[in-house]
């Protein structure tokens, strides 16, 4: 039997080859990168801030590539890039946040290509919740409750328990039209309405029908995401219906916030790859690069989302872990939407945006 020491010392050698493998392969790969650039379309604002600080500047310094930016929101991207591919001359090689409600139109309409698997090393650590043959996973958004964590103020267990009539203290939700489908996806789920029936339309007056108990308990309706998270950071509410990012956001400033998974609605945002790019290569390399745990951390602790790799946890301070949607007891109490029911609010989200507001405004 060969000692502990023999079989120590042989793995260290095989970790000391590997390692050196990996290093030519890294100075290899930088070489063959070198003066190099891919256009990549951001949205703006701290997402942007936050990818160059924790991706394109290190990623460029390591390998000689670039990683240019071009600032638009996501519909103006979208029109540009299915522009250019109908013209057949694309300008943007990828898009950097398309969030997984667009994914299904812009594979049916030919806009994004599929990616190389094979050569992204990493993407079979993330969960299968955010996999997709047409993009890399840059972070994972969701939709959920906060409440504020102290004397008088009911823990919630559940989306469910904030549209319990019973558990009082102000509420604050979305008066915007484009969120109606989110409140009433969680209205509806909340009711008992499975995911399978919500793909065959969304009730608008099953969803209103829900939240009439709790109507004058809302107190508060936040139309922008600043102001989503300063209701909480004054306490203004004992409860918000909103977006992991800002409850991050709010409990980063004041403590006593705290957010609950259990029957939150999730989904991914993804880098995706124009169809017809020349520089598939360079994507290839930064998305590779943006899977490593250490530089997702960073991107977290920027954007106050959750990166994609749960490995990335284990580098985060511990204020913030209770907050990450990509951990093993996260994803089993949240749920996720499938192409179909995008599909659905996508049809529906003008006539559930309308009825939405007029509903608040009453």
């Amino acid at each position: 039997m060969k000692s502990a020491l023999t079989v120590l010392s042989h793995h260290t050698s095989l970790f000391g080859i590997s390692a050196a493998l990996i290093m030519m392969c890294s100075v290899a790969q930088a070489a063959d990168l070198k003066g190099k650039e891919a256009v990549v379309q951001s949205p703006g604002g701290k997402y942007t801030t936050a990818l160059e600080e924790a991706y394109i500047k290190p990623f460029e310094a390591e390998t000689g590539a670039k990683i240019r930016l071009v600032e638009s929101s996501a519909d103006e991207a979208i029109a540009a890039v299915s522009a250019q591919v109908k013209a057949g001359k694309v300008e943007w090689d990828g898009m950097s946040s398309v969030d997984a409600p667009y994914m299904p139109k812009l594979i049916k309409d030919g806009v994004i290509e599929k990616i190389d698997i094979s050569k992204i090393p990493g993407l079979e650590k993330l969960p299968k919740a955010v996999a997709s043959d047409y993009g890399v996973p840059v972070l994972n958004s969701v939709v959920t409750v906060s409440y504020r964590n102290t004397d008088n103020v009911a823990p919630l267990k559940s989306i469910k328990d904030f549209f319990d009539p019973n558990i009082k203290g102000p509420r604050a939700v979305s008066s915007l039209a484009g969120e109606a489908q989110f409140v009433c996806a969680l209205a509806l789920l909340s009711d008992g309405v499975s995911v399978n029936e919500l793909t065959k339309g969304i009730d608008i007056k099953h969803c209103l029908k829900v939240v009439d108990p709790i109507k004058d308990q809302i107190t508060a309706y936040w139309a922008n995401g600043s102001q989503m998270a300063q209701l909480m950071i004054d306490n203004s509410v004992d409860y918000c219906l909103c977006w992991d990012g800002r409850i991050i956001q709010a409990a980063q400033a004041n403590p006593q916030w705290k957010i609950q998974h259990n029957g939150g609605i999730q989904f991914p945002s993804y880098l995706t790859y124009t169809t017809g790019t020349k520089n598939a290569d360079v994507l290839d390399a930064f998305a590779v690069y943006m899977l490593d745990p250490k530089r997702q951390a960073e991107f977290t602790k920027l954007v106050g989302y959750s990166s994609p790799n749960p490995e990335s946890v284990a580098y985060l301070p511990e204020n913030l872990k209770p907050f990450i949607s990509v951990t093993p007891e996260a994803q089993a109490v949240l749920t996720t939407l499938p192409d179909a029911l995008f599909n659905k609010m996508s049809g529906q989200q003008v006539e559930l945006g309308k009825a939405w507001q007029a509903y608040v405004a009453q």
